[in-house]
């Protein structure tokens, strides 16, 4: 790189070199004086233009992309950069057209992540050797927060690169998702304008935010209707959460996710889409598009008249320093679970007044009294405060009339919540805890490797853990023979390579043979210890089965004997047997599945007493992810019924036992022609 002190000398030297010879051919008559003077400023002119130039030149080799060739330089950019994504090349010219793409997504991040770029055939040939990278001709690297995060998985385009930049640890944006390839994917505000100007078909636009759980279940439902509805109309879809596209959000009043907007065939905004969210209710609304109703406006919650106390900033001070003893539940009219919660609270209001028990039920809305609400911190609703004697004293968390009640006789502060669980891998044992960086190397120095693929809040990996460790202990004196885990939640990118479903995944890996195969043995001590000792041989029959696991997870629970309990390679022979069958697909870690599972078992025991025809079975999407895949659930617990083998319906009524059986007594028909999900 030039100087640029040292390029205005070489202009000047020239320049005066230029300036000598002319004086020499210039003719003695001419006046000397003027000579000079003309002379003098054409050097300026040219100086200045020689000048700005260079500028130019440098500022137009200036990128937002930096190039590494030592490594210190490159790991002091880890310690101050926390989103780094490098492109590792053999030669910038052999991944032209890479490096182009990469600068120009650059250009666009700027300030939002750092993009390196390493020529590993140039000056940086020893930085890859010590980094041991190897591209071919080029690899993209993501680094977080100091560390290596993941190889780069999306697609190799500028749109591609700065989508994942943005939101690294995020799911594939939808556009590059190949399932939902007949929705029509529309990047800003510009192609939106555009879209709607061109497209002469009826079209409907979802307006999303990719954190948005309730728009991840939409999107199968979405795009499964777009394939169908083509040729007749368009659905297609916009990601408002992007800083650029908050022009969209303020346009079209977007004010929650989704949000499904009607444009007819000349583009105008017609109306918003308020019908089912899934494919049957989404073409049926594209074939006959009508104006939802208009809702019925709700009353504050303050006009209904209950025992309930409401409290506003006027009141609320004077209440408090009043009672003895209050419990304030802080909500937001439009929460769902406060609107769940508020028949409950006006019950157990009722009962405290009736039955004498000290104190009151008072309610605070907090979109109304927002200084009230900050003064407690409080972030999300329902919030419930109990005071004493005036003053606050700590949080509970009963929702259910009866615990309120049960609360209010003795008010006492829940204990505190149990202290956080020392990771596994910070656990002494003989468990090997591999690494996105160690994987692969460990693996190619041992034999016989038995790795366990965990998420640490797995109900079965924590099962499981225990012997799986003490089952390690057998073979610490084995060179040969090793026990490995790699916790899913850190390690992506590793359980993403060994296509890890559900979890636990156990894995058998051999090094000489390259052999690779699943274990789908028992989970004790014993089961991976006899594995162990003849893995290439025949598997030997478990002494504990998942399926006998997952009876255990199941009976405490009155009625659970009766339950069935369905796996991936048993489901369709057992639901195929004639017996209509209701499935719950839950995960042991659901806070709804686990308050759900005692109605569940209870209803099993009920239609066996009332000679109720059917069956109540149960899968655990953790272990069974090819079930969890087919029937794309998304949610947890989500019950389906089945009838002669075939998907009837979903269940959409509520968890007791009661509405179970009536559902199971009075069942949706056996229709023929309806397709399977």
């Amino acid at each position: 790189m030039y100087d640029i002190s040292n390029r205005i000398e070489y202009l000047q030297l020239n320049v005066s070199v230029w300036l000598e010879v002319m004086l020499n051919v210039a003719g003695r008559e001419m006046d000397l004086y003027k000579k000079v003077a003309g002379l003098q400023i054409i050097f300026i002119i040219i100086l200045v233009c020689g000048i700005q130039h260079f500028q130019a030149k440098q500022n137009a080799q200036k990128t937002t992309i930096e190039e590494l060739t030592d490594i210190k330089d490159f790991k002091k950019i880890l310690r101050t950069k926390n989103n780094v994504l490098v492109c590792y090349v053999i030669s910038q010219k052999q991944a032209s057209n890479i490096v182009k793409i990469f600068k120009e997504a650059a250009e666009i991040v700027k300030g939002q992540g750092t993009m390196l770029l390493v020529d590993c055939f140039g000056e940086a040939r020893k930085m890859c050797r010590k980094l041991k990278v190897s591209p071919e001709p080029f690899l993209l690297k993501h680094y977080k927060d100091g560390e290596f995060h993941k190889d780069y998985d999306r697609l190799d385009t500028v749109q591609s690169m700065v989508n994942f930049m943005r939101d690294p640890t995020g799911d594939i944006p939808w556009e590059e998702d190949s399932t939902a390839i007949d929705v029509v994917h529309i990047l800003d505000a510009l192609s939106l304008s555009k879209f709607l100007r061109k497209e002469m078909r009826p079209i409907l636009v979802l307006f999303y935010a990719p954190w948005c759980g309730f728009c991840k279940q939409l999107k199968p439902e979405y795009a499964a209707a777009a394939t169908e509805l083509k040729g007749h109309s368009v659905l297609a879809a916009i990601d408002v959460n992007r800083p650029e596209n908050a022009i969209i959000r303020q346009q079209y009043n977007i004010t929650g996710f989704p949000t499904m907007l009607y444009f007819d065939r000349n583009g105008n905004q017609k109306f918003m889409y308020e019908g089912e969210n899934n494919k049957n209710g989404l073409v049926g609304f594209m074939k006959n598009p009508s104006k939802p109703p208009e809702k019925p406006k709700e009353d504050d919650w303050s006009a209904v008249k209950s025992d309930v106390v409401h409290l506003t900033s006027e009141n609320f001070d004077t209440v408090i320093a009043r009672e003895s003893s209050v419990l304030v539940m802080f909500y937001a009219p439009w929460c769902g679970h406060c609107k769940k919660m508020k028949p409950e609270y006006e019950k157990a209001a009722a009962l405290l007044k009736a039955e004498k028990i000290a104190g009151i039920a008072a309610a605070l809305d907090a979109t109304k009294e927002a200084a009230i609400a900050a003064r407690y911190a409080i972030r999300g609703y329902p919030t419930v405060k109990y005071f004493r004697a005036g003053e606050f004293a700590f949080d509970i968390n009963a929702r259910e009339a009866a615990k309120i009640i049960e609360f209010m006789r003795n008010p006492r502060e829940p204990p505190p919540p149990p202290p956080p669980e020392t990771p596994w891998s910070e656990e002494p044992s003989e468990v090997v805890h591999l690494t996105e960086e160690t994987f692969r190397s460990f693996l190619k120095k041992k034999k016989h490797v038995l790795v366990m693929f965990y998420a640490p809040w797995c109900g079965h990996c924590k099962k499981a853990k225990p012997e799986f460790t003490a089952a390690a202990e057998h073979f610490k004196d084995d060179p040969k023979v090793e026990f490995a885990a790699v916790d899913c939640t850190r390690y992506t990118a590793v359980c993403e390579a060994t296509d890890v479903k559900g979890y636990p995944t156990i894995k058998y890996f051999h090094y000489h043979t390259k052999e690779t195969k699943s274990y789908n043995g028992g989970r004790m001590e014993s089961d991976f210890v006899n594995f162990m000792k003849n893995p290439l041989g025949p598997v030997v029959d478990a002494t504990t089965a998942p399926d006998k696991v997952e009876q255990e997870e199941w009976g405490d629970y009155e009625g659970a004997e009766n339950l069935v309990h369905l796996m991936d390679d048993t489901f369709d022979t057992f639901v195929s047997s004639g017996d209509p069958v209701l499935v719950m697909f839950y995960a042991p870690w659901c806070g709804h599945c686990k308050r759900m599972k005692p109605s569940y078992s209870l209803a099993a025991l009920q239609m066996k007493a009332e000679n109720i025809p059917g069956v109540l079975a149960t899968v655990d999407t953790t272990v069974n992810p090819k079930l969890s895949s087919k029937f794309n659930i998304l949610g947890f617990p989500t019950l389906k019924y089945f009838n002669n083998g075939k998907f009837i319906s979903d269940y959409d009524r509520k968890r007791s036992a009661e509405d179970i059986k009536t559902f199971m007594k009075s069942p949706p028909p056996l229709i023929g022609n309806k397709d399977e999900l």
